[in-house]
């Protein structure tokens, strides 16, 4: 089954799968990047605050957290 659907989708055009068109009300606005970081008071290593989590109120890297997303 996953062979035929597979196969139908790489027979297709590329305007019958895609379309592409501005949207009237849309405002493309990136995420503002952060370099700022913290250092992990288990390892020592440097990490990313948008990384960091806290365990016990102190910074910890994602590994030394215990945090398994």
């Amino acid at each position: 089954m996953t062979d035929e659907v597979v196969n139908w989708m790489f027979a297709q055009p590329d305007d019958v799968l895609f379309i592409v068109e501005r949207k009237p009300d849309f405002t493309f606005q990136p995420v503002k990047g952060s370099f700022h970081k913290a250092k992990c008071v288990k390892c020592g290593e440097y990490v990313f605050e948008r990384y960091v989590r806290e365990k016990d109120g102190k910074p910890h890297c994602i590994p030394c957290s215990g945090y398994a997303g």
